[in-house]
């Protein structure tokens, strides 16, 4: 693929826009012309303009191009991004992901919800889209309630966590509702039809996506702004999230083990400054050092010592 010219403090894009170029269903999909399916006139299309990007960009090995397009309609995303400043690379990720999404949907007819079952059907649903389930089980009557909450990309508290296993493993343990958190239960109950009562809530993934993105939550809100967590956080070439799932996000695919292809790293102190790159596993197999219109190869080693912002798996 080729490099990235840094337009004005672009490398928070640049770096997500490289991870998407990897990411081997997108890429199949660019190449094939399938995003000039949902070409439209008028607004801007993330959808169309990232399949151009990535089918540009792969047909484009050795040389530096311009995502001119994106840098220029980076409101289009969200209304907070400016033009020339630096901004969060999974906060420009998740954006860009949900108006592909909203693409998708928006050529289906008749007209469906971004939020609806259907809608789970489309093409960057069936990439990245997963589903959460919540389960909270009442301690006085033994009722059991579930909520079921879609995601295109999950993010992991990392502050006490050594390696993305042991954050999945926080993420999912099973939390005791008491005291004054205590859970209104709806269930039947001696005194009354609602009751605040003893509970335990555990998060599980209940469908596992074919990409899975993760973000390890760096940054937190300190006295005086927003600081950044720089300690090492392990993570491997090769991710089992079997166990942090629920049944029935197993029983059509086995098992959900993920290889990596993309690690995106953030330098810097705050989210508003610092520098954005990324490292890339190549359809070669090769992994590449992309930090915007430098390319270079490296070695595994060295992929997997960074302090990783984002991480992107591919399901087996």
């Amino acid at each position: 693929g080729a490099g990235l010219a840094n337009l004005g403090n672009t490398c928070f894009l640049n770096s997500v826009l490289q991870c998407l170029t990897h990411t081997p269903a997108l890429a199949n999909f660019a190449l094939r012309g399938e995003h000039k399916k949902y070409k439209t006139g008028g607004s801007f299309n993330a959808l169309y303009e990232i399949g151009e990007h990535v089918a540009r960009a792969l047909n484009s090995s050795g040389r530096t191009i311009a995502p001119t397009a994106l840098v220029k309609n980076l409101r289009a995303l969200s209304k907070t991004f400016r033009k020339g400043r630096q901004e969060d690379a999974h906060e420009l990720a998740r954006c860009l992901l949900d108006a592909m999404h909203k693409k998708c949907v928006e050529v289906v007819k008749p007209k469906i919800s971004p939020n609806s079952a259907r809608a789970e059907t489309s093409f960057v649903w069936k990439v990245f889209g997963g589903r959460l389930r919540s389960q909270v089980n009442c301690k006085t009557c033994g009722r059991n309630s579930e909520t079921f909450d879609p995601f295109l990309d999950l993010s992991l508290e990392v502050g006490r966590a050594k390696s993305v296993l042991g954050a999945f493993k926080m993420f999912t343990h099973t939390e005791v509702l008491d005291g004054d958190n205590k859970y209104r239960c709806e269930g039947k109950s001696a005194n009354s039809k609602s009751h605040l009562t003893k509970a335990s809530k555990q998060f599980t993934v209940n469908q596992a996506p074919n990409v899975l993105a993760l973000q390890l939550k760096r940054f937190a809100y300190v006295p005086f702004g927003r600081g950044k967590l720089n300690h090492f956080v392990e993570y491997p070439l090769e991710l089992d999230i079997t166990p942090y799932t629920s049944d029935e996000g197993l029983t059509s695919r086995g098992k959900a083990v993920y290889d990596l292809y993309g690690v995106l790293v953030h330098a810097g102190n705050s989210s508003n400054s610092g520098h954005y790159y990324c490292f890339v596993k190549v359809a070669t197999g090769t992994w590449c050092l992309m930090d915007d219109d430098e390319i270079t190869s490296v070695s595994e080693k060295v992929v997997l010592k960074q302090q990783a912002y984002l991480l992107f798996y591919a399901r087996r």
